[in-house]
């Protein structure tokens, strides 16, 4: 049996040494710091995304309606605006106007989408058109969603803000 003396080579280097740990941990929190804000970024951008799919379909279900009856779904219950949802909270609640066909975004909804119509007093018509996913202050429970421009869709299809604060 061979015993191994205090001042072998093999005890010497039978661990790391502090400077080797040192630069290791030094790595590491350069890439951490290179990486999460590029995730986070990037989630943000895919919420984003989903926010104009969300807008997409509740405006083709919209217009849907719009062939089908020569005016918008009704906004009865709220005046000019009908709340899809309540974001502020993690919920899955989902409200369609009457006559209308949108299904309920899977999850938990980080914006609150609404759909807003305007109609000229006189003859009845529609006159402004849009609709909205909110994001800021109290309305998602989603905090990474509060640096996100108000998004809108507007009667000809288009989709508008969602730009990132800085």
């Amino acid at each position: 049996m061979r015993k191994f003396s205090g001042n072998s080579q093999w005890n010497r280097r039978g661990g790391f040494t502090l400077v080797e740990i040192m630069i290791v941990v030094v790595i590491i929190g350069i890439l951490a710091a290179l990486a999460i804000p590029r995730f986070r970024t990037a989630s943000l951008k895919s919420k984003i995304s989903e926010a104009k799919v969300v807008l997409k379909h509740i405006y083709e279900a919209a217009q849907a309606y719009y062939s089908q009856y020569g005016t918008y779904p009704s906004t009865a219950p709220w005046g000019i605006f009908w709340f899809f949802n309540n974001a502020s909270t993690k919920n899955t609640d989902w409200q369609v106007p009457p006559g209308l066909k949108v299904d309920r975004p899977s999850g938990y909804p980080r914006f609150t989408y609404v759909m807003c119509h305007a109609r000229d007093p006189h003859t009845g018509k529609t006159v402004a058109f849009q609709i909205f996913a909110w994001g800021w202050g109290p309305d998602s429970w989603d905090a990474s969603v509060r640096k996100v421009n108000d998004l809108w869709i507007d009667e000809q299809g288009e989709i508008h803000g969602g730009t990132i604060m800085k």
